[in-house]
């Protein structure tokens, strides 16, 4: 009895200190014009087919933005905080980066849209989950406002 209540306990606490290091859902770097942006949430939205092939929407907010019915087009603007949303696409090469909305506090062009800037790497689906790690050139910019980009993110998908 004394050997099945330790396994209990033992397991218990395994799965609770599993839980406690669990990855956050993105986590990074996010900088414009030398100033960092933090982004504590993500979310995952089907995306609209693009030449054929399927798209995801990865939503990065400061605030959480998973009660919004349309959280990619107001993040863009600045209603969850700093803010990045990214429209991925897979086709036989694996994934890449359609789309950039880029809501940052320090861009004069809040909401900018780009493409080119980023390049998603390690793309993994697994568990209902997308994970991967978004980066962007040495000397990315927007409108010549310099962007630097190094982000881990791991999101559960829709």
């Amino acid at each position: 009895m004394k050997s099945a209540i330790r396994s209990f306990l033992f397991v218990f606490v395994a799965l609770l200190a599993a839980h406690a290091v669990a990855a956050k859902p993105v986590d990074g770097t996010y900088r414009a014009n030398g100033q960092d942006g933090k982004l504590a949430f993500a979310l995952a939205l089907a995306g609209e087919p693009f030449s054929g092939n399927p798209t995801t929407k990865l939503v990065f907010t400061e605030k959480d933005a998973s009660a919004d019915k349309q959280p990619d087009f107001h993040a863009a603007f600045g209603d969850f905080g700093n803010a990045l949303v990214i429209t991925l696409m897979k086709d036989s090469d694996g994934y890449s980066v359609i789309g950039a909305e880029f809501g940052h506090t320090a861009l004069k062009h809040m909401g900018a849209s780009a493409t080119g800037i980023l390049e998603v790497k390690n793309v993994k689906i697994a568990n209902g989950r997308i994970s991967g790690k978004l980066v962007s050139g040495a000397d990315a910019d927007i409108f010549d406002e310099p962007i630097k980009v190094d982000l881990a993110f791991d999101v559960k998908l829709p």
